[in-house]
C-alpha cells in the first residue's frame, strides 16, 4: 500500500524517512562526473620500463664499450711492434744459403730471388720469391725458410736433362717428362742423346719418363748415357741406339713395358752367348723378338 503523502503548512510535501534528501547543484549547474584521468597524469601513458632489463642494457654496452676500446688498443699496438720489426737492425738479412744448385750458381739464384743482405728479414714475402724463382726453366720446384733473425734458405730442385732436342734450328735441353728446358749453350754444355720426335710420337711423351725409368733399371744392361739418339714414332715405337754395340733397338708402344723386358732378356742370353757384337738390330713387338745379324 502507498504510504500517504504528508503536506506541510505552505502544501509542499513534508519528507520523511523513506524521502531521499535532494541538494540543489551550485548555481543551479548539474554535477559532472570525475574524470577518468586523474589531475598531473597523461592522458597517453609509455609502457613501463623494467629496471633489471634496463640495468643489464646498459651492463652490455658498457661491455662492449670495453671490448671495442681494448680492440682498438691492441690493433694499434700492434702496428707499432709490425712497424718496428720490419724497420729494426735486429732483423737484418747477414747471410743467404742456396741448397740444390747444380745447372745455376747460386749467386745466380739469389740475385734472381731479390733477396739482398742488409734488407730487413721480415719485410720480405716469401712467396713472391718463390714466384719469381719457378719462372726459370732450369728449377723444377722451390721452397724458402726464413731462419730469424739473420738467415735464409732457398732450396731448389732442378730439372735434370735427358736429352738434346731440335726446335726451330736450335738445340735445346729436355727432361725426362718431356719439357723444354732452356738452349743448349756452352756455359752449360752437356752430352746427351737426341731426342727426335716422329709422326705420331707425340702420343707417347706421357709415357717418356716411365721408359727411361725401366731402361735405367738394374735389369737393363746399359742407360741413357750409353745411347746416341732416341725416336719416338707411331710406326716402330721406342727407337734407340746404343752406340758402343753399334746395335739398334726398338719397342712397340702397345704393351711396351712387356716389349721391353723381352727385349732385356733378349740382350742377356745373346750376351752371354758372346753374340752381342754380332747383332745389328733388335725388334721386339706384339708378344715377340726379331734379331738381324751382322
Amino acid at each position: 500500500m502507498a504510504m500517504p503523502a504528508v503536506l506541510s503548512k505552505n502544501r509542499h510535501p513534508m519528507r520523511n524517512t523513506y524521502t531521499p534528501v535532494r541538494r540543489p547543484a551550485a548555481n543551479g549547474a548539474r554535477k559532472k562526473p570525475a574524470p577518468l584521468v586523474r589531475s598531473g597524469e597523461s592522458a597517453a601513458r609509455g609502457p613501463d620500463i623494467d629496471p633489471a632489463a634496463l640495468r643489464k642494457a646498459l651492463i652490455w654496452l658498457a661491455g662492449l664499450g670495453v671490448v671495442l676500446a681494448a680492440f682498438f688498443g691492441l690493433s694499434a699496438g700492434l702496428m707499432q711492434l709490425y712497424r718496428y720489426c720490419t724497420t729494426s737492425e735486429h732483423f737484418v738479412i747477414e747471410d743467404i744459403a742456396v741448397e740444390g744448385a747444380d745447372q745455376l750458381n747460386p749467386d745466380e739464384i739469389i740475385a734472381l730471388s731479390g733477396l739482398q743482405k742488409g734488407n730487413n728479414s721480415l719485410s720480405v714475402h716469401i712467396p713472391d720469391i718463390e714466384k719469381r724463382l719457378i719462372q726459370n726453366p732450369w728449377i723444377e720446384k722451390v721452397s724458402i725458410k726464413r731462419e730469424l733473425p739473420h738467415q735464409f734458405i732457398i732450396s731448389i730442385k732442378e730439372r735434370n736433362p735427358q736429352f738434346w732436342v731440335l726446335k726451330e734450328g736450335s738445340l735445346y735441353y729436355l727432361d725426362r717428362n718431356g719439357i723444354l728446358i732452356a738452349p743448349v749453350e756452352s756455359q752449360n754444355f752437356q752430352s746427351l742423346p737426341t731426342l727426335d720426335i716422329g709422326p705420331g710420337g707425340e702420343e707417347a711423351l706421357p709415357y717418356l719418363s716411365d721408359f727411361i725409368s725401366q731402361i735405367s733399371s738394374s735389369d737393363f744392361p746399359f742407360d741413357t748415357s750409353q745411347i746416341s739418339w732416341l725416336r719416338i714414332s707411331a710406326g716402330k715405337g721406342f727407337e734407340l741406339y746404343w752406340e758402343s754395340k753399334h746395335l739398334s733397338l726398338s719397342i712397340g708402344f702397345e704393351h711396351w713395358r712387356q716389349n721391353l723386358r723381352r727385349l732385356a732378356l733378349t740382350l742377356d742370353d745373346i750376351k752371354k752367348r758372346n753374340e752381342i757384337n754380332q747383332t745389328r738390330e733388335i725388334r721386339a713387338a706384339d708378344g715377340q723378338v726379331w734379331l738381324q745379324k751382322a
